[in-house]
């Protein structure tokens, strides 16, 4: 079956006869109501189109991305920056680490009690941190935090007959 035939078996036949098929075509919309004026109105990061009018906020829109761009940029630049010895040995420094120290210690503590077991060693290997951390902070709340670690700690020390004078 040829083209042609499988057209006339859904068209109409022409009565003029012809041969010719022809098919009603429904109602059409014009080409500029195609488009969602929507879309050009909208203000967005300086990239695509706008109205003709809209320069002026498309400048400001990319101004304000290239200021983004230069701040992520300048925390690059930082995160490269290779830090001095003075840095790596600096109080602060040395403060962060013993605190990545005592969460280690506790989620070690952590992970043995949900088998069961209290680990006596690393619970006096965390008593010692928070005794050398103590001290070196300004901050009243992680000193609160602090003394209730380090009371938790000498409690359960006690309950295996280790008496940590505090």
């Amino acid at each position: 079956m040829s083209i042609l035939d499988e057209g006339r078996r859904f068209g109409r036949r022409n009565t003029s006869g012809s041969g010719a098929t022809q098919m009603k075509i429904g109602q059409t919309r014009a080409a500029s109501q195609t488009g969602s004026a929507r879309g050009a109105t909208r203000t967005g990061g300086g990239s695509g189109f706008a109205p003709a009018g809209a320069s002026e906020t498309r400048g400001a829109a990319g101004l304000s991305s290239l200021a983004s761009l230069s701040a992520v940029d300048a925390l690059l630049a930082l995160q490269e920056t290779p830090a001095s010895d003075d840095a790596l040995h600096s109080p602060r420094r040395k403060a962060i680490r013993r605190g990545e120290e005592m969460l280690d210690i506790l989620d070690e503590i952590k992970l043995a009690l949900l088998v069961g077991q209290v680990p006596k060693a690393k619970l006096s290997r965390l008593l010692s941190v928070v005794e050398r951390q103590a001290g070196s902070f300004n901050d009243p709340r992680l000193g609160e935090v602090l003394a209730e670690i380090e009371l938790r700690a000498r409690v359960e020390l006690a309950k295996f007959g280790t008496y940590t004078k505090g």
